[in-house]
């Protein structure tokens, strides 16, 4: 088991980024994506920028102009360089996969389980990435009290916090091929201003790229800019913690959720839970197009429509571990934002279908099918647990049977507070995963600004 300076070591390329952060593909795939994303870019953006391209008009066949040319090279440099672009992997995602290959897959271990020692250790998108304290490990008879380890191993605290380089290989490729798709775009114009309508197009483009970049990086600042808080030295108001979800009280444990009621569909260990059982409808549907010249043509497409019947929801009491001790969690704070996945069940049934009506996905359809489906949802007793709340001092009532000598038993994690600009957000993992996709400024704005300012210069000039 690597021990902490061990971890902060692997973290190094994340703690301490280089301003350029290139790596080349370390998978079949990766190279594939690399090979053919480049193959197909070039090979077509030469064919389209040297053919000539025709319309059938009142006089004949005649050639529509280099400036259309422009055009469809920018389309494709722009979509299909994507597949090239993405095929370098990041500094973040090589040190996750390394730092999971040094601790060894052979202890994974299943989630919601009352079984003991039973968590999950996940190799990305959630969970815990170092291994986190077990049951036995518990002091069950005080809850709030500190663990003998002390602050647990992945805490931001002991391993750091990962900062995004100025530049990655993929920001770097996307800001060349907007910029290169902006030219001929405004090469475009210069030969036909009827092209500034696809100017146009561009512009907003670029603009809803930065956009959506600018809010997904204010997540993101908002991890980095407020320091990570011990449950021993919590304070009041708007906080980042991060620990292990326990029970709340000494001896507990959350009674095993039957989801639908059904006794195969059990999920054990939930602190907070929410299920559905619905009906679940798939077709294929024959879809009819015209085109501008009266030809019609079809294709099937995939449709899907899901009826929830029935759902129901509950709770028990929890609190958040870091190690250093336990500090009580609203339920409306675990409620908030989307639950992780516990459980999927279906169960194929045709004949749902009479239920649904004559006048349900009529026309030319085909490949009819219906399922029963049941979807669980949310926390359980060992889950890693991120988030950005508020502290509040217990009332009276919850304050009744805990230990007051401890002074952070006495405080309630909540979603609810005044504090201008704190966020509430919460997430199943760690810091580390939180940030895996952050970009800096650089990466984030300036494809979509290359982009947009290239498309913008054609109206100018």
């Amino acid at each position: 088991m690597p021990t902490p300076a061990e971890v902060r070591e692997l973290l190094q390329p994340v703690l301490e980024p280089p301003t350029v952060d290139f790596n080349l593909p370390r998978s079949i795939l990766g190279w594939l994506s690399l090979v053919f994303g480049l193959i197909l870019m070039v090979g077509l953006s030469f064919i389209v920028l040297t053919a000539t391209i025709t319309e059938t008009g009142d006089e004949g066949v005649g050639e529509v102009g280099k400036a259309a040319n422009y055009v469809i090279a920018a389309g494709i440099i722009y979509v299909v360089g994507l597949l090239f672009a993405y095929s370098f992997p990041t500094s973040m995602k090589l040190t996750l996969e390394n730092l999971q290959e040094k601790i060894g897959e052979g202890n994974e271990q299943a989630r919601c389980s009352d079984g003991p020692e039973q968590h999950q250790r996940t190799s990305g998108g959630d969970g815990w990435i170092l291994p986190p304290p077990q049951i036995s490990e518990w002091d069950t008879t005080s809850p709030h009290s500190a663990d003998e380890a002390g602050l647990i191993q992945e805490h931001p605290r002991n391993i750091g916090t990962p900062m995004p380089p100025m530049l990655t290989a993929t920001s770097l490729i996307r800001a060349v091929q907007s910029f290169v798709a902006g030219l001929l775009i405004l090469l475009a114009v210069n030969l036909d201003k009827g092209m500034l309508p696809v100017a146009g197009g561009g512009i907003a483009l670029g603009i809803i790229i930065l956009l959506f970049e600018y809010f997904s990086r204010r997540k993101n600042m908002r991890i980095t800019d407020l320091a990570t808080s011990t449950m021993q030295g919590l304070p009041m108001g708007g906080v980042e913690v991060f620990g292990q979800l326990r029970p709340n009280s000494p001896g507990s444990w959350p009674a095993p959720v039957y989801v639908d009621g059904a006794r195969d569909k059990v999920v054990n260990g939930q602190v907070q839970w929410y299920w559905e059982y619905g009906h679940k409808f798939e077709w294929e549907e024959y879809v009819e197009s015209t085109d501008s010249e009266g030809n019609k043509s079809g294709e099937w497409k995939d449709r899907s429509s899901y009826d929830r019947i029935r759902n129901d929801q509950g709770k028990s009491d929890a609190m958040v571990h870091d190690g250093t001790g336990g500090v009580s969690v609203e339920p409306a704070l675990l409620a908030h934002g989307t639950l992780p996945s516990t459980g999927d069940w279906t169960n194929r049934d045709d004949s749902l279908w009479a239920s649904k009506g004559r006048m349900f996905a009529t026309g030319k359809i085909r490949n009819r099918k219906a399922f029963h489906q049941w979807k669980s949802q949310g926390y359980c007793v060992g889950d890693p647990f991120f988030s950005h709340c508020f502290v509040r001092p217990k009332t009276n009532e919850e304050a009744e049977n805990v230990d007051k000598t401890i002074a952070h038993s006495l405080a309630m994690l909540t979603a609810e507070g005044d504090e201008p600009g704190h966020k509430v957000m919460t997430h199943r993992g760690s810091e580390l995963l939180a940030l895996s996709d952050a970009k800096s400024a650089a990466s984030a704005y300036l494809p979509g600004f290359l982009l947009a300012l290239m498309c913008a210069i054609s109206y100018i000039i």
